[in-house]
């Protein structure tokens, strides 16, 4: 198994563009041979995020949403996590979800023999106040309804609360399919407050579906006379705990992490590395923090709560952002905010990896000036015996000032295409196979 292990990593260099430490002549993002890093702990629980992109109502109050997630592993708890980033309190009047053996209609669970089943939903309850709180800790009831408290004034971190645990029966998917899937369910008497995006490229194999239907789908009967697909996300993230021992991957910046301009916007480099790399014997979930037009103060504090309450093995984390001042200043700031990420996750044994700026600046010479003087300061810091992507290579054309190649851009010289996000996961799956010891 271990000589298999190897050769997977043999051939995922390959597939990178050369051997370790070569990508051609480029340097690569594999870490320095002396990392002080240690393997990341394995564990039972796992967190999941397909979607973090431009916060809006749903048009219309009153209406369900209902999505299909494609988890790694099978379940025998979750919480769903919620999120308000608004200046007013938001409720959540209504949750469920239920384990489906097939994907059906995508929006109605599937039993054991093959046939509809609407039994299978269970109320999400919410008797905790939104806290983090572990399942057999937790307080038992029958609220089902969640009030989110508004955002404090000038914070750019979203308020995040958590559903109470619910216990899972197991249900295996029927056929040859892979992993778990789970029908989510949000209501609000008000508008639900979702999260935008599109159905990821079937490349990466996972399975998504999305639907609206009006009235309070979460209670008994559980059926809709009428239902509509959409793209939006009944719900912000799932946490679940499995028999599975494997790992959680969170990506944490802007829309290069993001990778908002890929197919159906959900198709980035963290979930396609996370992909790659995982099997029945070691899942790995990929939990996505990267969202559009966000500073580096932004996703660093929501990266930060990630860490601290979804416990994850590995972040990808941003060094730079094109949406802040472009100044030395700012620069060594975001830098900075990064290092204090990382350092919160060596705190929780969560493996950093540090993400270089991409090459996005080709016509500003002085703001140039200034991202190569962060990349700079982050390869440094991998050097010192850490974990680097480093982007501006990869995608890079290697001139002075440095451009996307014109394979990897998505058609502005600012964001990645899909081509270069299977670039970088692929660069990336190395790394998470060393990080989880499977090398």
């Amino acid at each position: 198994m271990q000589d298999q292990r190897r050769s997977l990593a043999a051939r995922l260099a390959r597939l990178a563009g050369g051997s370790r430490g070569v990508v051609g002549e480029r340097h690569t993002a594999w870490p320095h041979c002396a990392s002080i890093d240690s393997q990341a702990p394995l564990s039972h629980r796992f967190s999941f995020r397909l979607q973090n992109s431009h916060y809006v109502n749903w048009p219309t109050a009153g209406q369900t949403l209902t999505t299909l997630l494609h988890l790694e592993a099978q379940p025998c708890w979750v919480r769903l996590v919620y999120f308000n980033d608004q200046d007013t309190p938001w409720t959540v009047d209504g949750a469920a979800l239920a384990v489906s053996a097939a994907v059906g209609d995508g929006h109605t669970p599937i039993n054991a023999v093959g046939g509809a089943d609407p039994s299978l939903w269970q109320r999400v309850t919410f008797n905790n106040g939104g806290r983090d709180v572990d399942p057999l800790s937790q307080v038992d009831g029958e609220s089902c309804t969640l009030t989110l408290a508004p955002i404090s004034p000038g914070s750019e971190r979203p308020v995040f609360a958590l559903s109470d645990w619910m216990p899972i029966a197991p249900l295996a998917r029927r056929g040859r399919g892979f992993g778990s899937l789970l029908l989510v369910r949000s209501y609000s008497d008000q508008f639900l407050r979702t999260s935008s995006g599109g159905l990821p490229d079937h490349a990466i194999g996972r399975l998504h579906a999305g639907f609206c239907a009006d009235g309070n789908l979460t209670t008994s009967s559980w059926t809709a006379p009428q239902t509509k697909a959409v793209d939006a996300f009944a719900v912000h993230g799932v946490q679940y705990i499995s028999p599975a021992l494997g790992a959680t991957v969170v990506g944490i910046g802007d829309s290069i992490m993001t990778s908002s301009c890929t197919t159906g916007q959900s198709s980035g480099f963290g979930i396609r590395a996370c992909a790659i790399v995982s099997t029945p014997q070691l899942p790995v979930s990929y939990f996505n923090e990267g969202y559009p037009g966000r500073n580096s103060s932004g996703f660093c504090c929501c990266g930060t709560w990630d860490i601290q309450h979804l416990k994850p093995q590995a972040a990808l984390i941003q060094t730079w952002s094109g949406n802040e001042p472009w100044t030395r200043e700012m620069a060594d700031l975001s830098f900075a905010r990064a290092m204090a990420v990382a350092d919160t996750a060596r705190r929780n044994r969560c493996v950093p990896i540090l993400v270089t700026p991409a090459p996005v600046f080709g016509t500003n010479p002085e703001a140039e000036a200034h991202r190569r003087h962060n990349r700079t300061r982050a390869r440094a810091a991998a050097q010192a015996g850490g974990y680097l992507l480093d982007l501006d290579t990869l995608w890079g054309t290697g001139a002075t000032p440095n451009t996307y190649r014109r394979e990897y851009d998505w058609g502005d010289q600012m964001h990645p295409n899909d081509a270069a996000c299977a670039a970088a996961a692929r660069v990336l799956a190395p790394m998470l196979q060393q990080i989880l010891g499977r090398l």
